[in-house]
């Protein structure tokens, strides 16, 4: 069967649909394409140009669009044209590359352009098989298979189109990943099998709903509340031992045998939710200066992950995130800089010592001169605190600052100079050093604290 057999044949697409986890599925969205916007520009420097996304301005009208769905596995190569065919039907599209992964994406898009999307895709997918033989290849397979299947894909690296018949789905993949399909479908026959031996079922204990899986392949069992079906994929990988195919597919059998008031409830979650350790939105704190009232602070870690991350976000959709791993002063200025496309230093030194109280900025070092206090904040700005009194003064406008200081404390021109040379030195590698060696225990002097023992006097 080629291509013209399926000419007009419609998209079968994996769709995630988020609907109570919205916010915090597009919080990710700005993690990972922040990530790619990193690899990008590091790219662009060696030369190289690769835009894997349709970057903030993407992100900012999927965020405007309502419920988002997402399309696994997609061939990083396609990615080109589905963007400009996408473009020229106004439909945003956001894609992100997974960790170790080289050869696919995730493209979110909004729900509403489903039918657009799949329209758009399915030319892509038509076009490949029209090209010379054995460019492309296709396999048959069950339309119950099609969510597990892809999903073992996407999780292998392998990316591949589905296109539906009225009696079952075609697979179309690459002929160079010919082999990886092969054994792609002898796993995903095996885990057939093996899910003949796996009974699951709800039953109720004291009037709620238990879910019950029992593997007879190997005498596990687990019980659990019920739960949605994000949830019951997790639990089935970490206490069954279940690859994330297999877990869906579980999870799919059950879905054909609850209620539909069940089914509401039970594909409420996301799966993205359940990669969450903890997630806190719009983080307060009773000191906050005024001056970060229009920026929003959400704090989440994820399960596999051992740091946790801060995204900042303004109302005009800007965004950084910034990592418990890297606290680094100049490197956490850098980043609400650029991101934020923040250039006023008051704006700057509040966003900055908010995400310090957080725990994701170095504290800076206060360096005393004389009478005077000297704190460098960030690279542009500094504060001096004499007695009571306390000015922060930009270090890029130092005609401005020298005048301030004069005019505040009545000390002479010379002694400004000065102190403005002193916070000009002052640097987060130097302060960083400043701190650990203050921590450091001081070496000990075997000769301390020694009695003597001078002998005998006779």
């Amino acid at each position: 069967m080629h291509g013209d057999d399926v000419a007009s044949a419609g998209v079968t697409v994996s769709v995630d649909i988020i609907s109570k986890a919205n916010e915090i599925l597009l919080e990710l969205i700005k993690i990972n394409i922040d990530k790619e916007r990193d690899k990008a520009q590091a790219k662009a420097m060696k030369g190289k140009k690769l835009k894997l996304s349709g970057g903030e301005v993407s992100f900012k009208r999927l965020k405007e669009g309502g419920e988002i769905g997402m399309l696994p596995s997609f061939d990083k190569a396609d990615f080109k044209e589905l963007v400009k065919r996408a473009k020229s039907l106004d439909i945003p599209l956001a894609g992100v590359q997974e960790k170790d992964k080289d050869n696919t994406l995730s493209v979110f898009f909004n729900k509403k352009d489903k039918a657009a999307l799949d329209s758009i895709v399915r030319d892509i997918v038509q076009q490949k098989l029209n090209q010379p033989a054995q460019a492309e290849k296709m396999i048959t397979i069950e339309k119950t298979q099609v969510e597990g299947f892809q999903m073992y894909c996407s999780d292998h690296d392998i990316p591949v189109s589905f296109m539906e018949t009225q009696e079952d789905v075609k697979c179309i993949f690459n002929a160079a990943y010919e082999q990886q399909i092969g054994r792609a479908m002898e796993n995903y026959r095996r885990m057939q099998s093996e899910l003949s031996k796996i009974s699951v079922e709800v039953v109720k204990e004291k009037d709620k709903p238990k879910i019950i899986v029992t593997d007879m392949n190997d005498g596990k069992k687990i019980t659990m509340n019920f739960c949605t079906k994000a949830r019951l994929e997790r639990m089935l990988g970490e206490r069954m031992g279940f690859e994330p195919f297999k877990a869906a597919e579980v999870a799919n059998i059950l879905a054909d045998r609850l209620t539909d008031e069940q089914k509401q409830f039970y594909y409420s979650g996301s799966r993205t939710v359940e990669q969450l350790e903890y997630f806190a939105k719009d983080i307060r704190l009773d000191d906050d200066n005024i001056l970060t009232e229009n920026y929003s602070f959400a704090k989440m870690k994820f399960r596999n992950e051992e740091t946790p991350k801060l995204t900042i976000t303004d109302k005009d959709g800007n965004f950084v995130v910034l990592s418990g791993a890297n606290i680094r002063r100049e490197d956490v200025e850098r980043d609400i800089v650029n991101y934020l496309k923040v250039s006023d230093t008051e704006t700057i030194a509040a966003i900055m010592s908010k995400a310090e109280k957080l725990g994701f900025a170095e504290k800076a070092v206060t360096l005393n001169f004389k009478e005077y206090a000297i704190e460098r904040e960030s690279q542009n700005s500094f504060t001096v605190t004499g007695g009571s009194t306390v000015l922060r003064l930009d270090l890029s406008d130092k005609d401005s600052a020298i005048k301030q200081m004069t005019d505040t404390f009545g000390m002479s021109k010379n002694k400004a100079e000065r102190i403005i040379g002193k916070a000009s030195k002052q640097s987060v590698s130097m302060n960083t050093l400043q701190r650990v060696k203050a921590k450091l225990p001081k070496p000990g002097n075997t000769l301390d604290h020694k009695t003597r023992d001078r002998g005998s006097r006779k």
